[in-house]
This record gives C-alpha cells, structure tokens and sequence, in this order.
C-alpha cells in the first residue's frame, strides 16, 4: 500500500511536528536544553501529588473498612492530620477479641462497627446461641447516641422484619429489636415495651405502583388470563400520571376494572384478589362512598426520622410466609425509595421463618441481593439473622461480614466452605495467623488480632469442632475487607486486612434490655 493510499500515512510528519511544537511551546523547552530546572520543580510538584494521593487513599480504605481494632482508629487519626478526610466519623463497639479477653491480655481487644459506611452482615446459627443478640447490638450501634458504645453524632433511621410461625389469636412473641427502645395481641405484647408505638401497618395509595399491586394481589408466575387485563389498566393509568403528575387513585383503577367484560368465575377469583389488596390498605381509600383530598397521605408514615427503628410484624395466623415475603418486599421498596441523605439500616430478623423456595420468597431475596449491590448508592446497611446458612447462599457470597454463631450440622457447614474465604483456604490459616503479630524483622508487633489456629490434618473437621464449642454470644467471624492489625515494614505501618483469616469473638453486652433470654422451667 502506498502512502497516498494510507491517510494516516500521510499526515503522520504533520501531526509529528505540530505535537512536538505544542510540547516545547507548554514545557517552554528549546533545543538548547534550556527549562531543566522547570522540569524538576514540575517533577517535585507532581511527586508531592502522588505522595498526597498516596495518604489520602490508604485513609479512605481504612474509613470503608467495615471492622476495626482499636489501634487501627489511633492510625487512622494520625494519617487525618495530613489530610483534610476526617477518621471513622460514626462507629460502635460490638465486640472483644476472645484469645486476648481469655487470657486477660494488656493488649486492646475491642472490635468495633463501622456505622459510617455501608456494609451488610450475615448473621447464622441455632437457636440460643445469640443471633438476635448479635442483630440487636448493631441495632444499638446505628440507632443510640451512647458513649459506652462509640460515637454516633447522626443516628440512622431503621426498619427490622419480623414474622412469627407460632403466633396465636390471643398472643404473639414480640420481635426482640423493639426492645431497643390490626392485633390486639401484637399491641398488648408491645404495649409491655417503653417507647414502642404500636400501629396498623397501612399502605397509601400513594404508595402502589404496578409491580406493588401485583404483587399484593399475589400474582405468581402462573397468572391467570385477566391478569393481563389488570396490566393493561395500571400501565394506562401510569401513562396518564406521566402526563398529569398526580398519586396513583385506587377509586379509579376499581371503575376502569368494572368496565371491563370479564366472566363470572373471573370476577369471582379476582374479588378474591381484591380483598387481599384491600386489608392492606386504608380503609378510607378502599370505600368507594368516602372522599380522600388529594395529596393527603394517610397511610403509614416512611418518613426517615434519626434514631427511629420501624418494625414490620407479620405475625399473624392468617397471614402465610409467602404473603409476609410480599408485604417485606413492598415495604423494603418504600423504606429505599425515601429520602437517603440520612443514613439507613434493613434487618431481617429470624429469616428463616418466612424466607422458603416460593416464588414471593424469592423476589424478596431477589431484592436484598440489589439493595446490597446498591447498598453505596441507597446509603443502606443490610443485616440477615437465620438459623440456617442454606436460605441463599447468594447473599453470603456478597455480604461484607458473615458472624457464624454455634451450630451442629454438617450440611450448614458444607455450605459455608463454597462461599466464605476464611474456610475454604482454612489451611492457609493455620500458617499465617501466627505470622499476624510478627513484623518483618521479627518484632512483636503488639496492633494485630490473631485469628483462630486449625489442625493442618483435617482443617475443616476441626473448624467444625471449633463452631460446635462456641458458647453463647461467642461466635467465628468472616469479613476479608475487616481491618484487624496493623503491620511494621522499617518505619512505615501498614494496615493489614483480615483478608482468608477468622476471628473468634465475645459479642459484647447490650446497654438495652434484652428480650431474646431462652425461658427456663423452674
């Protein structure tokens, strides 16, 4: 091919040497080698800028870190005086180290929770061996201005799920978060509890949203053919709240419906339907003789509100899992869609209760593997407490810590060995967790947290012997991007992530009363 045929060919020598102009022209450098010195002085410039990044990007490493000792703070505050980012702006204590509280060690052996940043904690283990103590404390953490815990200046808002199986007509097991601060058995079990407001849960019609009437209507996956009738009239009625901003308006959705020729047996099973809908909603909004003024919400209040924790109690003989996983969805969809310039935190309290293998179960787990995908963008901290790990193994692969409480069955343990580091490298532990305390030079360093030591032989055999042993409210914990130690390279100290290891841990006290104590015969 020629150079004429080539058109980048042909302008190269052009555009050659109009760059080489433009250089000497911006460096003011001339072939005489003059403008050295402004090399160097543009050299020390740009080093000072990478030296600067250099600081400011280890403390915003070490501010995202959802775990941290104690010394790693005191570190974290030294790096702040170069910088203009302030340290660990919210944090509580949530609990000790159990090799260094065990031993009566003069080290530090506090670990603390990052409120600040948005994190999501996986929280397993059998009955009476402190899961909902566990869910509680960090409930604490984010919600109470409390000097024995840490420094909170901007308390989180809040909002725990909770369904009890075993609940009768006459009583109900109230949900141990509302000791942090419809039924006439859930009001009178709550009514026992200081500074709990207890109230029908309501939706507003400002509220529903095609896909929230749906699913309200428990449309599954088999829908029946005036199902699409239905999606004909909310996407109608969507398009002309596009054009005349306004709320959804249940009265007229109802009166395009009755419009529509549909059967008997139709009518029938979609009255059904309705009715479902209906007892979730305002009464006043469902009667078709009242008149609502336009505007006014009178369902329940999402406002965020600083240090408010709103519990969604599904307990209820009448109300099956699948229904309580919709209503969860529903309300999980209102509670993200709010305001987040404050700060916010989603509880599942007891998922194991209502979260199955139905197709409602699955859009909410569906729904809490986005919000943690999201959970930088929504300002939002997810925290799952289940006895079983084989709820979604999903959600154990994308949560930022997983605190394993004591457990006795093999199959929950096979199940964490495919999705946490920190057991399926177990042997790796064994031979770097002696090497945590130890710089470089063989110098104790006294800043980092041992994590647990297994037998070489069999490493997972002897874990599990280890999660068998755990007492109460003692518990393994799984968090890679944790920061735990710090390591001595020369003069520099590092911070070292916890990386494959595992800590084992006393949670600490609750400042609260605590509701979950196992009932004893005398």
């Amino acid at each position: 091919m020629s150079t004429q045929d080539d058109p980048l060919e042909a302008e190269s020598p052009t555009l050659s040497l109009t760059s080489c102009e433009s250089t000497r022209a911006d460096l003011n450098i001339d072939a005489a080698g003059e403008g050295e010195g402004n090399n160097d002085e543009i050299m020390k410039q740009q080093l000072r800028l990478l030296m600067h990044q250099a600081t400011a990007d280890e403390l915003s490493e070490i501010n995202t870190a959802p775990l941290f000792t104690y010394p790693v703070l005191q570190h974290a505050r030294r790096l702040a005086k170069s910088t203009s980012a302030a340290p660990f702006s919210q944090y509580g204590l949530l609990a000790g180290d159990a090799r260094r509280l065990q031993e009566k060690s003069s080290d530090d052996p506090r670990i603390f929770y990052n409120v600040a940043t948005p994190s999501s904690v996986f929280i397993c283990g059998s009955q009476g061996s402190g899961k909902s103590h566990t869910l509680s404390c960090i409930l604490e953490n984010c919600l109470l201005e409390s000097v024995k815990l840490g420094r909170l200046p901007n308390p989180l808002t809040g909002i725990v799920f909770h369904y009890d199986d075993y609940a009768s007509d006459s009583r109900v097991n109230p949900c141990e978060a509302a000791y942090l601060g419809s039924d006439s058995a859930i009001s009178d079990s709550y009514s026992e509890l200081d500074k709990v407001t207890v109230e029908a849960l309501r939706l507003d019609q400002a509220d529903l949203n095609t896909k929230r009437m749906l699913e309200l209507m428990a449309f599954d996956r088999a829908q029946p053919l005036y199902a699409q009738v239905i999606q004909r009239i909310l996407r109608d009625m969507r398009l002309s709240q596009q054009n005349t901003p306004g709320q959804f308006n249940y009265h007229e959705f109802i009166r395009k419906l009755q419009e529509e020729q549909l059967s008997p047996d139709q009518k029938r099973s979609l009255s059904q339907r309705l009715e479902t809908l209906q007892s979730f909603m305002v009464p006043k909004q469902v009667d078709p003789f009242s008149k609502c003024e336009d505007g006014v919400r009178l369902g329940t209040d999402w406002m965020p509100k600083a240090g408010e924790l709103i519990i969604v109690d599904l307990s209820c003989p009448c109300v099956t899992t699948s229904m309580a996983c919709a209503l969860f969805n529903i309300c999980l969809s209102i509670f993200l869609a709010q305001d987040s310039s404050l700060g916010r935190i989603v509880a599942l309290d007891e998922a194991h209760r209502y979260m199955g293998e139905t197709s409602d179960c699955e859009v909410l787990t569906n729904s809490l593997l986005a919000a943690i995908r999201f959970q930088r963008h929504l300002g939002a901290r997810i925290v799952i407490s289940t006895q079983e790990p084989t709820m979604s193994p999903k959600l154990l692969d994308l949560c930022s810590i997983t605190i394993v409480h004591r457990f006795s069955s093999p199959d929950w343990l096979n199940v964490l060995t495919k999705h946490l580091a920190g057991i399926s490298k177990v042997s790796k532990v064994t031979n770097q967790a002696d090497g945590i305390d130890v710089d470089n030079q063989g110098e104790a360093n006294p800043h980092g947290l041992r994590g647990i030591s297994v037998s070489p032989d069999d490493p997972i055999l002897d874990l599990f012997r280890q999660i068998v042993e755990l007492r109460t409210g003692e518990a393994l914990v799984f968090a890679p991007s944790a920061i735990v130690s710090l390591e001595k390279q020369g003069l520099k100290v590092t911070p070292r992530k916890l990386a494959h290891h595992v800590l084992r841990v006393f949670m600490r006290a609750r400042i609260t009363a605590d509701g979950g104590r196992s009932i004893m015969a005398s």
